[in-house]
């Protein structure tokens, strides 16, 4: 650098500290070169603008809605998959259900039919040996009672 570059750098630089001094109230004219720097740059920085600027805070905005609409579309959708879901489980236990309890009428059925057969056998034929095993199975049939005839004999 030149003398006379440096020169006008110096000039420009008293320039701004006179600038400065007359922007500074009186008490901070008051105060050491040092600290008159560091409260000027804290109060410059304190003054700024300190945010982005209108239309880059538009843009940030706008993101920030788009990426809360597309969350609250995939929280909608998955509970849309729940409920689909949910109505699925639902239907396939209905259907069980029914599958159960048709089920279990032929089962009463068949056993009450048992029962009868087997008051039949013993109370109007005579045969106590053929109506008694059958009124006791059915009995224990609608009971719930599986007889185990595999059971080893001790």
């Amino acid at each position: 650098m030149s003398d006379s570059e440096e020169n006008k750098a110096l000039q420009t630089t008293e320039q701004s500290k006179g600038e400065l001094a007359e922007a500074l109230p009186a008490e901070i004219q008051n105060l050491p070169p040092e600290m008159r720097t560091m409260v000027s740059v804290m109060a410059g920085f304190f003054r700024s603008n300190s945010g982005p600027d209108a239309e880059t805070a538009k843009i940030m905005a706008e993101a920030e809605m788009h990426e809360e609409t597309c969350k609250l579309q995939a929280y909608t959708q998955s509970m849309q998959n729940r409920n689909q879901a949910n109505e699925r489980d639902h239907i396939f236990r209905m259907k069980k259900l029914a599958f159960e309890t048709g089920q279990n009428v032929l089962v009463g059925l068949a056993c009450v039919a048992g029962i009868g057969c087997g008051l039949y056998l013993m109370l109007v034929r005579g045969d106590k040996q053929v109506g008694t095993p059958i009124l006791v199975a059915s009995f224990m049939a609608m009971l719930g009672v599986k007889p185990d005839f595999n059971k080893e004999k001790e």
